[in-house]
């Protein structure tokens, strides 16, 4: 059954600009799932979408006379100098798909060729006398790239009649005078008070079912059609301005879009988005399993958002949970809309410049593999927590690449000191901000910015950590780093830029999984899915071993270019995952899955059969039970078999889930349990020959000793071998083939010196002093060397 005659007026009304397919682009401008006489396939159900399914894009109408009305002079525009920002492979056609090989990037650099290094500047929170003392301080410290405008939409639209950019211009006059390259956000982050207060619609409705009123940031519902007018609106009328001016480097829309709404206009829309998507409600019946507890559905229009007054049980699960997933998606979804609405507003006018929006890691809120399809470059914010590692902090550079494409991205924000909003705001220790800046440049970031250039006066954010603090001196320690990195890549960043990453092994990320792991209610609350898959990491990289983080959709053609995979936790298998798992490890590949993994298909039931469901015949065994482990409950893994590495009588620990595992489809053991339990003795992980490769299956939460040894053994049989270093000492490679040559960043993450002896560099060049490298390397506490090679 279909929508009755008032869903159907309703969904007519608000013309929702997104839907849960693919985004095509053409000619720079919005074409939102054109669905064609074939059928388009729908990513999450595999099957075709009906007919008829098209949107109306939320900017077809232009906005009221009103809006053309400005105050500030003429357009901003400066002709450009001959320094081309993107390559031409990316006028803007085809959004590649992670599917496909790496495509060029758009070289992002500050005008003259040099190395991005800068960060958010606010100038309009201060007097405008200030402005040219700020300027020149951050020259001094090396600064030649400021990102403005982030929030400043109440200022340059007091009004929807009118607006004003009078002031924006004298920001970009200073800037371009100073030789500074600028990237402009769209202001859309937060909303004046004058939209809230004239269109209710504007504000999100939150889980608990209250509709906000005016305040804090991020706050706006992404579908709704004044929020969605107003901010294409702005959008394009910055791009007409700015956008033909030579020192713009790229375009920021939002800020750290996030959040989700519950209001009336995203109930309608999420109907609409499953109807495309499920085409009938039967189809969505037998999808969500909806039998349960009596929620068949007879109509789409009784489908309520899974929140607090609906079927909401705790913030992140619902009743059923392949509703709270679809609402995920949709909300996802929503959120990727807006940005496309404001990309396409400013490609009405800018064809040139890189458009993107800054992303947050592992942000649970979206789907960032969907949103690197539509992204020309991925940005991204990267704040360590004090508790954070090199490995956990690597694994989320590697991930955003891999958001990309394998694609360099910017680092988009970082703090030179420290921040203002965690538990505990510890300060970066002298020399760890240089060498997590190098980090981030090792794993493919081509620029280095900060939130914030200068500490603000007043608001929330006051005290977090800036190169000019409140005290404006520079004889202070943190503008004394700053300064000095500055210096460090005005000499050398632009040989940084553009480097590629080799990997030989690949690891699945996968937003599906980490909701579905969200909805099951056996697991302890200890079991993270970003935890799993980082921690999975972690041994990989202890062996400078490069690893790309990768969708679960990854074609076939460019898996089969790695040798080893790694899906950890890996809940949801989708649509051919299995059958491209299985190609993988017939062709000669060696995979390791863990437990959780290949549980649940695309809707988040259970795959019969036995666990692990879609990796059951690939790892050759079968997991019949899993046992829940409380704190202190001595649980071990013993690696008795001889075939595994690190073997230690006492065993490794094993923490909140154990899989209890019966060898009938050809596996070996190569761990057993032991401790405490009843299952003492019976496999934990094991090993099965498939085809000419070779599938692990590890059964447990294991310690940091238990997955070392099983990854010790992955690598070994797979051939996989990385540089040997001493244990702080991080060894990352990025090669420049077009100019024949590789450059090792080396990399002490340890707050005192390391001396490491016989390492590979010996007559190779130090980047960063000149110098020839002997056989042996003494690296300072935070200290960074950078090694040219061959490539």
């Amino acid at each position: 059954m279909g929508f009755s005659a008032s869903h159907r007026a309703a969904a007519d009304t608000f013309n929702h600009p997104f839907d849960e397919d693919n985004l095509d682009v053409h000619n720079g401008h919005q074409e939102l799932n054109r669905f064609n006489a074939e059928g388009a396939t729908s990513p999450h159900t595999g099957t075709a979408a009906p007919d008829g399914a098209t949107p109306n894009h939320p900017n077809a109408s232009p906005p009221h006379a009103g809006h053309n009305a400005e105050t500030g002079r003429r357009p901003h525009h400066r002709h450009r100098k001959g320094v081309r920002i993107m390559t031409d492979t990316m006028a803007h056609t085809q959004p590649a798909s992670p599917a496909s090989p790496a495509s060029p990037a758009p070289t992002i650099t500050a005008p003259g060729g040099r190395f991005v290094f800068g960060g958010d500047w606010n100038p309009e929170q201060w007097d405008e006398s200030t402005w040219a003392d700020d300027i020149a301080k951050l020259e001094r410290a090396g600064i030649n790239e400021a990102t403005i405008n982030v929030f400043s939409w109440a200022l340059i639209q007091p009004d929807e009649s009118r607006y004003d950019f009078a002031m924006l211009d004298r920001i970009v006059d200073l800037l371009v005078a100073h030789d500074f390259g600028f990237v402009l956000a769209t202001s859309t982050g937060a909303l004046p008070a004058w939209i809230a207060q004239r269109y209710p619609d504007t504000t999100r409705t939150d889980y608990e079912g209250r509709r906000h009123r005016f305040g804090v940031r991020h706050n706006a519902c992404p579908n709704s059609p004044n929020f969605l007018r107003l901010a294409g609106a702005l959008a394009g009328k910055l791009a007409e301005r700015y956008g033909a001016n030579d020192h713009l480097i790229a375009w920021h829309i939002s800020n750290e879009l996030g959040g989700r709404c519950y209001c009336d206009n995203c109930a309608a829309a999420f109907r609409v988005w499953l109807e495309r998507k499920y085409g009938s409600i039967e189809a969505l019946n037998r999808a969500w399993n909806a039998n349960f507890w009596s929620h068949t559905y007879a109509d789409f229009a009784q489908i309520l958002p899974p929140n607090a007054i609906s079927d909401g049980l705790d913030g992140e699960r619902a009743t059923l949970s392949a509703c709270s997933i679809d609402y995920k998606r949709f909300q996802s979804d929503s959120l990727l809309g807006t940005y496309v609405t404001e990309r396409d507003a400013i490609r009405a006018f800018d064809a040139m410049h890189p458009i993107t929006t800054n992303l947050m890691d592992t942000y649970e809120g979206a789907d960032y593999f969907r949103w690197g399809r539509e992204m020309d470059v991925i940005s991204w914010d990267d704040y360590p927590f004090p508790h954070t590692t090199p490995s956990d902090n690597a694994f989320k550079h590697d991930l955003m690449r891999g958001v990309g494409d394998g694609r360099p991205f910017m680092l988009m924000e970082s703090t030179p000191n420290q921040t203002n909003w965690q538990e505990c705001n510890v300060l970066r220790a002298p020399g760890r901000m240089r060498a997590e800046s190098y980090q981030a440049v090792a794993h493919g970031a081509d620029t280095v910015q900060y939130f914030q250039l200068k500490q603000s006066r007043g608001g929330f954010e006051k005290y977090h950590g800036a190169v000019i603090s409140h005290g404006g001196r520079e004889d202070e320690r943190v503008y004394g780093e700053v300064r000095a990195l500055g210096g460090e890549l005005a000499a050398h960043g632009a040989r940084f830029v553009g480097g590629l990453t080799e990997a030989p092994v690949a690891l699945m990320f996968d937003w599906d999984s980490y909701w579905s792991t969200e909805n099951i209610s056996l697991l302890p609350k200890g079991f993270d899915y970003p935890d799993q898959v980082r921690r999975w990491y972690a041994p990989f990289h202890h062996r400078n071993i490069a690893v790309d983080v990768v969708p679960e959709d990854i074609d076939a053609r460019r898996l089969a270019g790695y040798r080893v995979l790694v899906a950890p936790a890996l809940m949801m298998a989708k649509p051919g995952v299995r059958e491209l798992v299985e190609g993988f490890v017939r062709a000669g590949g060696t995979f390791l899955a863990t437990v959780m993994a290949g549980m649940h298909d695309e809707h988040d039931n259970v795959i019969l059969g036995g666990y692990p469901g879609a990796f059951r015949e690939v790892c050759g065994m079968r997991m019949e039970e899993m046992d829940m482990i409380p704190d202190g409950r001595d649980v071990r893994v013993v690696f008795g078999s001889g075939e595994g590495e690190g073997e230690d009588a006492d065993g490794s620990r094993v923490s909140l889930v154990a899989g209890l595992i019966k060898l009938d489809g050809g596996a070996r053991p190569l761990a057993a349990y032991a401790g405490d339990v009843f299952y003492r003795g019976t496999p934990a992980v094991t090993v099965n020959d498939f085809g000419a490769g070779t599938a692990y299956f590890a059964g447990a939460v294991l310690d940091e000793a238990g997955m070392d040894a099983v990854v010790g053994d992955v690598v070994r049989r797979a051939g996989v071998t990385g540089i040997v270093s001493p244990e702080p000492v991080e060894v990352v490679t990025r090669r420049y083939p077009s100019r024949g040559e590789s450059l090792t960043f080396v990399i002490n993450h340890a707050d005192t010196a390391t001396a490491w002896q016989d390492t590979p560099f010996a007559g190779c060049e130090s980047v960063l002093d000149g110098t020839v490298l002997g056989r042996d390397l003494v690296l300072e506490p935070y200290g960074v060397t950078v090694v040219r090679t061959a490539a």
